[in-house]
């Protein structure tokens, strides 16, 4: 660039001399006349007098722009460099906030504020320095300043659910669950926690119709959406039952069931509802199908009470029947021992227990084994050997929550410790994934997007 600018100077220079040249080698005279002046001059002398003129005028014109155009540029300079400084502080704000230091971070949000005005990015870094320092009014503040711009509004709602949660307002949060969904759809967070929450208010029918919505956007995956339908299903039927509509009760439990028959409570709701219309077989069959691919304790009752024999013989050859559609699961046995026990068959007990419990027998089968030693009348000491094993021995299938690993005695369709719809799973501990505690679920599901993620919310 440089060597271009040399040659060009080099260029016009050579052309002025060669121009003086030409005007010397060809001299003249110029006169003019203009109301009684007259003027006699050379031609060159009144080229250099034209070049001045014209020099002249333009740095006049220079001037004038810069003597009018001088306070509106000071103006602008000022002004950019506020902004400057604005951003500056904007910037320090954002990083006191992923340093955890909320003093600083609401320092430089005033500061911020000052000197910008783009209330939309001060406004989030203000309710972000405010929830580090415990200030709740202040981030309420700026939750709500952020829900009346149309660009932060998601983001505004999503603050004020969070809050609600932590003050247990649920039907505050619920509001505004649905506020934000219909917003933002596609929004994962949005439907996981709208559908739960809709859940924990025993709106079932609203829930299903989100979690439809959450699988036509592919929020929610298919087989993740076909299994919570049946937990929804089940849940309408028991409404359906209280609200004496026998035949939707009977309807939905069908569905469900056809849905998921994996899903115990699909299987253990579509029996009773069979069972209570005194259609045993069905119900024997429903609860076959279920135990095929889901075993269960609670499901063997149900099943005896189908069958409607009392004789304690017959009823082991009835569980009999149930456990062979599963013969290889630890359920299978347990049950046909607890069975053979009622019929004081104490070798047909043992046998099932040693097969269920292998060379580390569970907490369930060590007790189980106790009592058939003590029915047995056998040598005290086996039992005290079997109660003393109970300590040690691994934990039996329960309910847990797979969203907050929290126990629950009895299947229940919402868990009571995080609050999560169709999460309760009879499994052995420990064959979950990650688990995390309830307030980082909630903590994750509706905090402000400068929030450092720490798990993933549990899907629907």
């Amino acid at each position: 660039m440089t060597t271009l600018r040399t040659i060009l100077w080099f260029v016009v220079a050579a052309a002025a001399m060669l121009g003086a040249v030409w005007l010397a080698e060809r001299p003249g005279n110029v006169t003019a006349e203009w109301q009684g002046w007259r003027l006699d001059t050379s031609v060159g002398a009144l080229m250099v007098a034209v070049v001045v003129l014209i020099l002249v005028s333009i740095g006049l014109w220079l001037l004038y722009r810069w003597i009018v155009g001088a306070p509106g540029a000071l103006l602008e300079g000022w002004g950019e460099s506020r902004r400057r400084r604005g951003y500056r502080e904007l910037t320090q704000g954002l990083a006191a906030v992923a340093a955890g230091d909320g003093v600083e971070a609401q320092k430089h949000a005033r500061k911020a504020e000052q000197l910008l005005s783009e209330p939309a990015l001060t406004l989030l870094l203000s309710a972000q320095a405010a929830q580090l320092t415990g200030d709740r009014d202040g981030a309420k503040k700026a939750f709500n300043a952020m829900i009346e711009d149309e660009q932060m509004a998601f983001l505004g709602l999503r603050g004020l659910i969070g809050q609600a949660l932590r003050d247990g307002d649920q039907g505050k949060a619920l509001a505004l669950a649905e506020r934000a969904f219909k917003l933002r759809p596609q929004t994962p967070w949005v439907v996981h926690s709208l559908f739960d929450m809709q859940a924990q208010a025993g709106q079932w029918k609203a829930a299903q119709e989100t979690l439809d919505a959450g699988v036509r956007r592919k929020v929610v995956a298919a087989d993740k959406g076909r299994s919570l339908k049946a937990l929804l299903e089940v849940e309408r039927s028991r409404e359906a039952e209280q609200e004496g509509r026998a035949e939707d009760a009977l309807s939905l439990a069908r569905e469900a069931f056809g849905l998921a028959p994996e899903r115990i409570a699909a299987t253990e709701r579509l029996a009773a509802l069979q069972i209570k219309a005194g259609d045993g077989k069905k119900a024997m069959r429903t609860i076959e199908r279920g135990w095929a691919v889901a075993p269960h304790p609670d499901l063997v009752p149900l099943y005896l009470e189908a069958a409607g024999e009392s004789e304690a013989l017959k009823r082991v050859g009835v569980v009999r029947k149930l456990a062979g559609q599963n013969p290889s699961d630890i359920e299978s046995h347990i049950a046909l021992a607890e069975a053979s026990l009622e019929a004081g068959l104490w070798g047909e007990a043992r046998r099932h227990l040693e097969t269920a419990g292998g060379t580390n027998p569970p907490v369930r089968v060590c007790r189980l084994m106790a009592e058939v030693e003590e029915r047995a009348q056998a040598d005290p000491a086996k039992v005290h050997d079997w109660l003393a094993k109970v300590a040690d021995a691994p934990a039996d299938r329960s309910w847990r929550c797979t969203a907050c690993g929290a126990h629950h005695e009895a299947w229940r369709p919402v868990c009571e410790s995080c609050g999560a719809f169709g999460t309760l799973q009879w499994r052995t501990p420990g064959t979950y994934g990650q688990i995390l505690p309830p307030e980082q679920q909630i903590a994750l599901q509706a905090a402000p997007a400068l929030a450092a993620p720490t798990g993933s919310s549990p899907p629907p």
